[in-house]
């Protein structure tokens, strides 16, 4: 059987939730699935925001190296790993497109089955509650203290998860 495949999609501006999405891609393939990293466009809230020149160069750095996630990336993995900022939530438009492509995705019928999971260095229940909304199957957050050993934790639970539901699905 092939290896699964973990979509992770976030939305950074200055690398805080980038770091939270790159340990869960380790923590995914530690556990021997596939990654693919997707970085949410920015619709304003990058440009409106007082950011420092540090923020700025990794603003910059991310748009050179990540492309945002299509409606294909989500139909096609086995898990979706989402991480939101804890200062922007899921308010911004960035992710009100994102989840615009889930909900049409959940009316053909395309995620039923998915394992999903939630990071953030803030409270996940908003965004689990989206998730569950989409029929998909969440993952509960694990218990470490430390973000990022949290997120590779995660990542790898993910991974777990999405094998055994595939197995036996068939």
């Amino acid at each position: 059987m092939s290896p699964v495949t973990v979509l992770i999609t976030f939305y950074s501006c200055c690398g805080e939730t980038e770091k939270l999405a790159l340990a869960a891609a380790v923590g995914a393939v530690q556990a021997r699935a596939h990654i693919r990293l997707r970085r949410l466009p920015d619709g304003g809230a990058a440009e409106s925001m007082n950011a420092t020149e540090d923020c700025i160069a990794t603003l910059q750095r991310m748009h050179k190296e990540y492309v945002p996630p299509t409606e294909s990336d989500f139909a096609s993995a086995d898990a979706l790993i989402f991480a939101a900022s804890a200062r922007t939530g899921l308010a911004p438009p960035e992710w009100s497109r994102c989840f615009g492509m889930l909900e049409k995705l959940h009316a053909e019928g395309k995620l039923e089955g998915k394992v999903a999971a939630t990071l953030s260095l803030g409270s996940d229940a908003p965004l689990a509650e989206r998730l569950l909304r989409l029929g998909l199957i969440v993952a509960p957050p694990p218990r470490e203290e430390d973000s990022v050993a949290r997120a590779t934790n995660q990542g790898r639970r993910v991974a777990a998860i999405a094998r055994a539901t595939r197995l036996s699905a068939h």
